[in-house]
């Protein structure tokens, strides 16, 4: 099988783990927001479970994290987009120079 023609831009990776941390960030933010309402409208008497230490660190610091995944986000867009033209230069010097060689010692 042959191999894809298209660069490979060290940004997307962090890109993707950047965005995929925030998804979950995001979710389970959302989880601790709906269990506290739940929790709170609860009645006396009903037992209340006992809270994931998860839930605890995001009532704790989520906020905080969210932001920084968020602005992660944005450093890695930004490089993402500003080194897009770098790296198919990149790419396209590579393949040109393979195919001098390839051409040469076919001669």
């Amino acid at each position: 099988m042959r191999r894809s023609d298209k660069f490979a831009n060290p940004f997307y990776i962090l890109l993707v783990i950047a965005g995929i941390s925030f998804a979950l960030t995001a979710f389970a933010y959302g989880v601790m927001t709906v269990r506290t309402n739940a929790a709170a409208r609860m009645t006396a008497e009903s037992t209340i479970p006992p809270r994931h230490p998860l839930m605890e660190w995001l009532n704790e610091y989520g906020d905080t994290a969210l932001v920084a995944e968020l602005a992660l986000l944005a450093v890695c867009t930004f490089g993402a987009i500003g080194t897009d033209e770098y790296w198919q230069r990149r790419a396209a010097a590579q393949k040109k120079a393979q195919s001098t060689v390839s051409i040469r010692t076919s001669l």
